[in-house]
């Protein structure tokens, strides 16, 4: 595997075959003989890899598209063997860049901001618009350039890869010219990272706290500090070719709540933001309009709409409940918040739709026809008992004290 990165640096190869020999089987797929084979042919410019499709997929709690592409299923996993190996070496990346990092973790990164945050300052939350993807091509690959100088079989395959412009659109070959880092590549995370480890720099001195979640930025200084901080970070963004989405920009007075991360924190308080709990309301909402839709058209039971539009979102917040390692939305957020106002928010109105099934209309009478003790009879569980469960439940409370662990926090 030290072909992988070409250098003059022999514990850098020693580093990448002992990571290689910790792989778990899931990552060990991505440095099968033909994987190998293939990036090494990739490296040594004997063959180029595969245009990518480029996808409109649904951006999460809206009704807005996102762009994304996608690369043939075996240039994936040379792709995901060269980010393995990358993120694991040192790359210059600061402990103040917090997302798609070995040992980094959403919980972690929190914990990072809540710890470091104080009463006195302002909170300055800002946000890129279409980070990935508007990154210029250009100056990522002049970043690379200084990051890969020692890999240069390397540097020219990303180089490459970056300037193709060829993607994939309903079947035919297209120019896109402006694709940026290209989101959905298993290496945009960290080209991503890497693009803005300067500026990550710049502002960690420009502010007493400051953290970058991808393209989501929080910093904290003093209130009378906050209109210049403003303006030195959005015309630093704009020096590099990207653009905040000014309807996302937040400032907090000192003291007031602040939110990062889908949560929201105050005096020592954790909750769901109001962004959370706004696109999980916008999720069950259209779910249960096109749940009666089908209902209405198939002449189907109540309880068979009700009995789908609880597996659909008991599985989104608990999962399937059969790997440790499932991504659900309580384990997300459980670990962090303090208190339930917004779970309960959340499961009222999970309530009021899964009765909306009944006739389509928000009313009394649906209360007689989908009581609550039918709902748990169809599966439901409330997200605040859940969550009060998990506190109680000596393994969970176990699983979570290791989760704890592997983040070091």
């Amino acid at each position: 595997m030290a072909f992988l990165l070409q250098t003059d640096s022999p514990e850098l190869g020693v580093y990448l075959d002992e990571q290689i020999a910790r792989q778990t089987d899931a990552e060990i797929v991505m440095t099968s003989p033909q994987v190998i084979l293939r990036m090494e042919q990739l490296l040594t410019g004997s063959i180029q890899l595969g245009i990518p499709k480029r996808c409109q997929i649904n951006k999460m709690g809206t009704d807005k598209k996102r762009t994304i592409y996608i690369f043939p299923p075996e240039d994936k996993m040379v792709l995901k063997a060269i980010n393995y190996c990358l993120s694991r070496y040192s790359m210059g990346l600061l402990p103040c860049c917090l997302a798609f990092r070995p040992g980094f973790c959403v919980h972690g990164a929190f914990r990072t901001i809540a710890r470091k945050a104080r009463e006195q300052y302002s909170c300055i939350r800002l946000d890129i618009r279409n980070y990935f993807n508007s990154i210029p091509t250009d100056d990522l690959i002049k970043v690379l350039e200084k990051r890969l100088v020692s890999y240069p079989l390397l540097l020219s395959a990303l180089s490459g890869l970056l300037r193709n412009p060829c993607v994939i659109v309903d079947g035919e070959i297209q120019q896109d010219l402006n694709r940026g880092a290209m989101a959905g590549m298993p290496l945009a995370p960290l080209l991503a990272n890497l693009y803005l480890s300067d500026f990550d720099r710049e502002a960690s001195r420009l502010v007493p706290v400051y953290g970058r979640y991808s393209d989501d930025l929080i910093l904290f200084c003093l209130p009378e500090d906050v209109e210049a901080v403003y303006g030195k970070i959005r015309e630093n963004l704009a020096g590099r070719g990207l653009i905040l989405n000014e309807g996302k920009t937040q400032i907090v007075p000192p003291g007031g709540k602040w939110e990062f991360l889908g949560l929201s924190y105050h005096k020592g308080v954790v909750d769901l933001s109001a962004a959370t709990i706004q696109k999980m309301k916008g999720k069950i909402s259209r779910s249960s309009r096109k749940l009666y839709r089908w209902k209405s058209s198939k002449d189907a039971s109540t309880e068979r709409a009700v009995r789908a539009l609880i597996r659909k979102f008991q599985y989104k917040f608990f999962g399937s409940g059969k790997e440790d390692d499932e991504l659900t939305w309580s384990r997300w957020y459980f670990p962090l918040i303090t208190q339930t106002e917004g779970l309960k928010t959340i499961d009222l109105y999970f309530q009021q739709w899964a009765r909306y099934l009944a006739d389509g209309r928000h009313c009394k009478r649906n209360f007689q026809q989908v009581p609550y003790e039918l709902l748990q009879e169809y599966g439901y569980v409330p997200l605040v008992s859940a969550y009060h469960k998990r506190e109680r439940d000596p393994a969970l409370k176990r699983m979570a004290a290791r989760e704890l662990i592997k983040t070091g926090k």
